[in-house]
């Protein structure tokens, strides 16, 4: 009886291992994570993870309302926050997602700069940032043996988008039911000023537009984890432009965006 309960445990261990092989909360990978706020792109940043640990942070915004702090030309008081701020990046290389709460005692991680008068640094926009990136899962995976853990979703309809350089790229609209996508479609398609869905686009455009459209309605009828099938290399859709290069990942970061807001409106 003893050896069969041991067999049985050992066939359990195993089960259990090969699942979290497949799928896990934060698979290595990049991410990418924003805080907005007055209508200001104050943080982005991209980091990269390896076994949930940071290999690597980089800035690739931090502004707030008297200016852009990444600037050759910003003030010695912009200066010394930015400087403040990649003491804080650099404090969580080589750490645990976990040390993030560290960023709450941001003085005991930073020098107490004087000159920082009419600049100032939030540690606090800075974890905000890195778990909206954590929340968005990977924009792109080391390898895709590993694949992030869906989970399961109430009945309703989702809203979510990706927002990069104050403007709003990607934004989507889904229902699920019984967990898999039973409508998707877009609300928005931009690109640095260009608007993919606009009746007048150009052919360019109208072409990028079609690649994402072929995205969503390959998710379309299929299991919330199909989002993962997104992933390069997917052989989804054709991806060889002239001009603007369109991103998968954009709308797998604005399909968890709306997953981790819930419900927009319950079934």
């Amino acid at each position: 009886m003893k050896r069969v309960l041991l067999i049985f445990i050992a066939i359990v261990f195993v089960v259990t291992a090969c699942a979290a092989a497949e799928s896990a909360r934060y698979p290595d990978g990049i991410y990418r994570g924003f805080y907005y706020e007055g209508g200001i792109e104050q943080i982005a940043i991209e980091f990269e993870l390896r076994d949930e640990v940071f290999l690597s942070i980089d800035y690739r915004a931090i502004k707030y309302k008297d200016g852009d702090y990444m600037t050759a030309d910003a003030s010695d008081a912009q200066k010394a926050a930015l400087r403040q701020y990649r003491q804080l990046a650099d404090y969580l290389l080589g750490r645990n997602i976990a040390s993030i709460d560290m960023l709450y005692a941001p003085y005991e991680i930073v020098d107490d700069l004087d000159a920082v008068t009419s600049a100032t640094m939030q540690s606090s926009k800075l974890v905000s940032a890195l778990w909206d990136g954590l929340n968005r899962r990977p924009y792109r995976l080391v390898s895709t043996s590993v694949l992030p853990d869906v989970g399961s979703h109430a009945n309703g309809a989702y809203r979510g988008c990706f927002m990069e350089d104050g403007e709003e790229q990607v934004a989507l609209e889904f229902t699920l039911r019984d967990n898999c996508f039973a409508s998707i479609s877009f609300r928005a398609l931009r690109y640095h000023g260009e608007d993919y869905l606009a009746e007048n686009r150009t052919e360019e455009q109208a072409e990028i537009a079609e690649y994402y459209l072929s995205l969503i309605a390959y998710l379309q009828g299929k299991p919330v984890s199909c989002v993962n099938d997104l992933y390069p290399p997917a052989e989804i859709a054709a991806d060889a432009f002239s001009g603007a290069t369109p991103s998968a990942s954009k709308v797998i970061s604005a399909v968890w965006d709306a997953l981790n807001r819930r419900a927009y409106r319950l079934d």
